[in-house]
């Protein structure tokens, strides 16, 4: 493989672990098989592992710099770490199923198969109690009878028998 598509391979992976997921269309079964793999060999430390790259990462967007007190040292150890996972998980643990899915579907179609995994995470996420109190205190500052009026009106209401 050519600099060119090592770099382009490296940005297509940073991309999907940053975000997450991708947007799943049509999926073919290569895809599925990839993503089941995915959710089979990824540990509760690789979970870990992409949630700490990811936050780190996001806080290198300039409106969220001034949350982040992240060292050089700190996203060095971190970059090694999920590259560790990722090469782990594609190279070793799912090599049949990514060689498939890249000659069916593509390089691009590897980000497809990340979502069932970042939906998984993200769900895990939201399960923190730490996190679920932040999203609560959130609700605090909700009108919550403006939300109502707007969105439960009688017409909605009477679809929904109450």
């Amino acid at each position: 493989m050519g600099v060119k598509s090592l770099s382009g391979l490296r940005a297509f992976f940073m991309a999907t672990v940053l975000l997450g997921v991708t947007q799943l269309t049509l999926a073919g079964p290569t895809v599925n098989q990839l993503s089941d793999c995915l959710m089979k060999s990824t540990t509760a430390t690789d979970k870990t592992t992409v949630l700490q790259w990811t936050f780190v990462a996001l806080g290198n967007h300039p409106d969220l710099k001034a949350f982040s007190n992240v060292t050089a040292t700190q996203k060095e150890a971190l970059d090694k770490n999920l590259a560790t996972v990722l090469q782990r998980i594609l190279v070793e643990q799912c090599s049949a199923q990514t060689k498939a899915m890249i000659q069916a579907e593509g390089l691009q179609a590897v980000g497809d198969s990340f979502q069932a995994l970042g939906k998984t995470t993200g769900e895990e996420i939201l399960k923190n109690p730490e996190i679920n109190n932040q999203l609560k205190g959130v609700l605090r500052y909700i009108d919550l009878n403006r939300v109502v009026q707007t969105f439960l009106t009688p017409d909605l209401l009477n679809k929904v028998g109450l």
